[in-house]
């Protein structure tokens, strides 16, 4: 029987892109080509935004911290929300508030976004929507199209990880099937291109991170379990 659980992609010291990053930066090169035959200037230009692509587009070297009772960023960029909201999906049938993270990635960062937990995917489901921009983010929330990512951890919690659409993040994607076991840290999805990402964790988890600060994907903690939250992995 093969084994559940994600291979990691491991980068090198050449950049290795992602591969959620493969098609846009195959439509990059097609473009580059084309331009080249057509007007050298414009096609010097291409190349330059092909390497900058290929930049953004690569798995980045991350090293994923081992404590227990942390959720690490999925996703690289900007601390623009932290609020606690009234518990609304099934993520956590038990609670009735969580923790909600906020991270917009802009075009200059890492678009590659990694497992916060380790965990298996319970839920994996995209719901049709608009590709607003993100100036009134309840509207966003509510309108766009999003990816809903749900991972169960083995201490008894789980996560949810949200993936907003917007007027350049046109394709929502997750690599993995519902059941598929990942570890902290390895590649999940990507949001093409420069998404926002809500992430949802349980409201007895303790934000590690400030509105403004940037983040990087499986290598930053964003939230830490209280002691008080210890007790419900002990049932």
């Amino acid at each position: 029987m093969a084994d559940s659980r994600v291979d990691q992609q491991k980068p090198s010291y050449f950049w290795q892109i992602a591969d959620d990053g493969w098609p846009v930066l195959a439509l990059g090169g097609l473009l580059t080509i084309l331009l080249t035959i057509l007007f050298l200037p414009l096609g010097t230009f291409a190349l330059g935004m092909l390497i900058w692509l290929a930049h953004i587009l690569r798995t980045p070297s991350r090293r994923a911290p081992t404590s227990d009772g942390v959720v690490l960023a999925p996703a690289d960029g900007r601390v623009t929300e932290i609020d606690i909201v009234e518990q609304k999906h099934a993520f956590d049938p038990e609670a009735t508030e969580a923790l909600r993270i906020t991270i917009r990635t802009s075009l200059s960062d890492a678009q590659l976004q990694m497992a916060p937990i380790d965990g298996r995917i319970t839920d994996n489901f995209s719901i049709p929507g608009l590709f607003g921009g993100y100036e009134d983010m309840a509207l966003a929330r509510a309108e766009n199209e999003r990816r809903e990512i749900t991972l169960a951890n083995d201490d008894g919690f789980s996560v949810m990880l949200v993936q907003l659409g917007g007027k350049t993040a046109r394709q929502l994607v997750c690599r993995h099937h519902v059941g598929r076991f990942v570890t902290r840290g390895t590649p999940l999805g990507m949001a093409r291109l420069a998404g926002v990402v809500d992430l949802l964790v349980p409201a007895d988890f303790s934000p590690q991170i400030a509105v403004g600060q940037h983040v990087f994907a499986g290598e930053t903690i964003v939230a830490r379990l209280l002691l008080r939250g210890l007790d419900r992995s002990s049932d």
